[in-house]
């Protein structure tokens, strides 16, 4: 069962190591605190869906998740496996899409949120604390986006070597069909 507390039963000084709060102060969390929600999710929850409008960062205090990416109506691919510290719908500060991925509990898990709402409250109240978490969400987007074309360009790489061991005859066979033919000029270029 999923449970949402409005008011987080964290003490601001048990936030202070986690990354996150990188730069912030005591005082800072205390002033944070009453903008974000606690949830508990059980194991297997569904904590975000895919293709659903996003709703705010979420940071992970205990437990575990594992992002995963559908690729068929029953089948998807673990984009991630995040724990303690680590945050997931950062993306929901920069824009109104749609989740790209699902997240789901792998063990009991506890977060704190920040929803769109909550932030923009933030933004009028305390707008320099709207800018760290801002800051911060940019920072993991851009860490992920720099792993993502990491993998883009070992998948690349893989795939181009691959086809250089296959014959060309193969890629006739492969082709067949879509009006298309692919030649050893289409290997190299």
């Amino acid at each position: 069962m999923d449970e949402k507390k409005n008011t987080p039963s964290i003490q601001a000084e048990e936030l202070v190591p986690l990354e996150f709060f990188d730069g912030y102060t005591p005082s800072d969390i205390r002033e944070l605190l009453p903008f974000l929600e606690e949830y508990h999710y059980t194991p297997d929850s569904l904590i975000v869906e895919e293709d659903i409008s996003r709703k705010g960062i979420q940071l992970i205090l205990e437990g575990e998740v594992r992002v995963v990416k559908s690729v068929s109506e029953d089948q998807g691919v673990l984009l991630a496996t995040l724990r303690r510290g680590d945050i997931f719908g950062e993306a929901s500060m920069f824009d109104d899409g749609a989740h790209t991925s699902r997240v789901e509990a792998v063990e009991p898990t506890r977060t704190l949120a920040i929803t769109q709402t909550n932030y923009r409250q933030l933004s009028k109240e305390a707008p320099h604390l709207a800018e760290k978490i801002a800051s911060r969400a940019a920072s993991v987007l851009s860490s992920r986006l720099r792993q993502a074309n990491e993998a883009v360009l070992t998948y690349a790489v893989w795939s181009r070597s691959l086809q250089q061991q296959l014959p060309p005859s193969y890629w006739s066979w492969y082709r067949m069909g879509t009006g298309d033919s692919l030649t050893t000029r289409d290997l190299d270029s």
